[in-house]
């Protein structure tokens, strides 16, 4: 009979394997996620065995940086449908009208029927799901004719289906659960096999104008958001780092797009004048869509920032003018001052940097964990955009 794996929430089966066939899920899950999780079974047996399992609320970071965002769900949707075989029946349904029934669905309400036995090809769709009364709204807007309607509902990504349920509040404490045990008991796989994790084509390059820039990045992801960590890479900035510089990190993304690089690649530049105009430059190149360019966000923080130049102290607004990475670190300690230090004559502007900045840097070195006793609230604001750029 062989020995089954399977990927749900609570009793809701999303996807399921036997033996060596089955689809690899650990990208969704941390190694720490393992633990012992319920195993359903047919008489209502419910027995505790190892497994991954995790919080939807977690998940939903880790599906949209694997590319099931909810701008790209429509896509998804489209490419199901054009891919399906043209001899199989295909229900009437919209994407948005997907959306709306499964982001209602609590799926702590559904109960499978657990019974024994292989289903026929969409019949465990049918016989679970449209005739299970936590689906009672997909069911009255479908037509079940046949099997055949089951099939394309059975055929749906899984993560596809799963970030529709995520659209729902209720189900965001409920735990995704990787059944992983009966696989491995069987002998079909083991620990090590299973768990592959998230693999370098999913994986995002992080390059910046700096090792300082780079450092601050990895550390705040560490500190702040350690549950999507393993998406992201760096360049090495132990020695040598080899784009310092607005104009290298320029030249390099000269050559990536020459080369169309592959990779998920993600370029940070400055905000302030020189950053802004590499930045303008840049956007202008025929860079490969893998490639995505962002430069450090505008803060209402950085409205009214002490400055001190030619004409003395005053506060000023110095978005686009001379935000480095270090103005988003904990500036509450002192009086934080950016020096204007030079003039650009080809756009008409000052560069400024913040005073002192290596003491700010030296500062955010000793922090061990979030609730040391200091502000991340530009750091959490940055972690954000550069989130948003990556889905």
């Amino acid at each position: 009979m062989g020995s089954y794996i399977s990927l749900g929430v609570g009793e809701l089966e999303l996807d399921w394997g036997k033996n060596f066939g089955f689809r690899d899920y650990s990208k969704l899950f941390l190694p720490s996620d393992k633990k012992n999780i319920p195993y359903y079974y047919a008489d209502d047996e419910v027995i505790l065995k190892p497994g991954y399992s995790t919080s939807l609320g977690r998940v939903k970071s880790r599906l949209e940086l694997l590319g099931y965002s909810l701008k790209n769900l429509n896509n998804h949707f489209q490419q199901h449908n054009d891919n399906y075989p043209d001899y199989l029946e295909q229900p009437d349904i919209s994407f948005e009208t997907m959306l709306e029934i499964f982001s209602r669905i609590n799926i702590k309400d559904y109960k499978n029927k657990k019974e024994d036995g292989d289903y026929d090809l969409g019949e465990y769709v049918i016989e679970n799901i449209f005739l299970n009364e936590t689906f009672k709204d997909l069911k009255n807007h479908i037509d079940i004719k046949d099997n055949d309607i089951g099939a394309y509902f059975e055929n749906l990504d899984s993560l596809f289906t799963l970030r529709l349920l995520i659209e729902n509040p209720n189900n965001l404490k409920m735990n995704l659960e990787w059944r992983t045990q009966d696989v491995i008991d069987g002998g079909w796989t083991n620990d090590n096999e299973i768990f592959v994790g998230v693999e370098e084509a999913d994986k995002f390059l992080i390059v910046t104008e700096g090792s300082s820039d780079t450092f601050i990045i990895r550390k705040s992801l560490e500190l702040l958001r350690p549950d999507i960590l393993d998406f992201f890479t760096f360049v090495d900035m132990e020695d040598n780092y080899p784009f310092t510089g607005t104009g290298n990190l320029y030249r390099f993304c000269q050559g990536l797009a020459s080369i169309r690089i592959q990779n998920k690649t993600l370029v940070l530049f400055d905000n302030d004048v020189e950053g802004i105009d590499k930045y303008n430059k840049t956007n202008k190149l025929n860079l490969p869509n893998q490639m995505k360019i962002m430069k450090l966000p505008e803060l209402e923080e950085f409205n009214n920032f002490l400055t001190a130049g030619p004409t003395g102290e005053t506060n000023e607004n110095i978005n686009g003018k001379a935000v480095a990475i270090e103005c988003f670190l904990d500036l509450t300690k002192s009086t934080p001052i950016i020096r204007w230090t030079s003039y650009n004559k080809d756009l008409d502007a000052y560069q400024g940097s913040l005073e002192n900045k290596d003491d700010y840097v030296r500062a955010f070195k000793v922090i061990k964990n979030s609730n040391d006793n200091y502000d991340f609230t530009k750091l959490t604001k940055l972690l954000d955009e550069i989130y948003k750029n990556c889905i």
